[in-house]
Parts: structure tokens; C-alpha cells; sequence
């Protein structure tokens, strides 16, 4: 009598242990930079981060485990944006940024994604997602001072 997780018995003769092993390791170490990376710009601290990533891959491998690789995509990202929006508020922000804006650039340069993910994984509009992006950058861009924008100008 084994226990079962993430579509894995605890028998060691068991077949079916270690290909779903790989394949379980293999989405995790695919998906967590960036699941990480994204959580971590929502919520602003590395110990909620950690309890969002670890509760947003169990709910994803529960509910599309045995999926594809784009549904459990989308559910990683469903399950990681459900549990960190909350705290995407919540946090005390000194720039102009709206909570959507930083959102919809957190998703398209930390987690990589594309405006066509965003909008199959999140059910916006394209031109909502365009829109968000469009009045995030300009803000960022109104904020960056000719100095530092110079700088960076020289070290590309």
C-alpha cells in the first residue's frame, strides 16, 4: 500500500514512478524561474513567494498533472496569479504604477509571457492587455530620469 503523490505511487517497483517522476521534475525545473520570478514581483518578499510557488505547482499538478504541457501551463499560472493577487494590492508601491500595469508586466518580463498568453491563461481582451502594457511602459519611461536613461544607453 504506496501513497500517491502527484500521480505517483510510494512503491519502488511500481512502473509508473519514474517516468512521472521526470516528467514532474522536468515541468517544475521548466516553470519555476519564471512562476517564481512572477510571484516575486506581485508579492514583494521571498518567504510568501516560496508558499505561493510550492501551493500554485501542487494545485496545478493536481488539476493538470497528467495534461498537456500548455494546459498545465495555464494552470500553473491560473493557481499562481489566483493565490499572489491578493498581496499585488497590498503592496506599497512609490511609483505610479497601477496594480493591472505592474501585473501585466510582471507577466510579460518575468514570467515571459506573450500578449496571446496572457490572454488565453487570463481571459482578457487583447486590447486590454495591449492597453495595460502600453500605459505601464510609458510610465516607467516617464519616470527614468535623461541620466540614467544616458547611462544605460552607453553599457548596451
Amino acid at each position: 500500500m504506496g501513497i500517491r503523490f502527484l500521480g505517483r505511487s510510494g512503491h519502488k517497483d511500481d512502473n509508473t514512478s519514474a517516468p512521472n517522476h521526470d516528467r514532474t521534475s522536468e515541468r517544475f525545473n521548466a516553470h519555476f524561474p519564471r512562476v517564481f520570478a512572477y510571484v516575486r514581483t506581485c508579492v514583494g518578499g521571498e518567504i510568501p513567494t516560496q508558499d505561493i510557488v510550492v501551493k500554485a505547482f501542487a494545485q496545478a499538478f493536481k488539476d493538470a498533472g497528467h495534461a498537456d504541457d500548455d494546459k498545465f501551463h495555464a494552470a500553473l499560472f491560473r493557481a499562481a496569479r489566483g493565490m499572489a493577487r491578493p498581496a499585488v494590492k497590498n503592496i506599497p508601491c512609490d511609483d505610479t504604477l497601477g496594480p493591472r500595469e505592474r501585473e501585466m508586466l510582471a507577466l510579460v518580463f518575468d514570467a515571459g509571457l506573450s500578449r496571446s498568453q496572457i490572454v488565453e491563461l487570463f481571459r482578457f481582451r487583447e486590447s486590454t492587455v495591449s492597453a495595460l502594457l502600453m500605459s505601464g511602459l510609458r510610465k516607467l519611461k516617464e519616470q527614468t530620469s535623461p541620466a540614467v536613461a544616458a547611462a544605460y544607453a552607453n553599457v548596451t
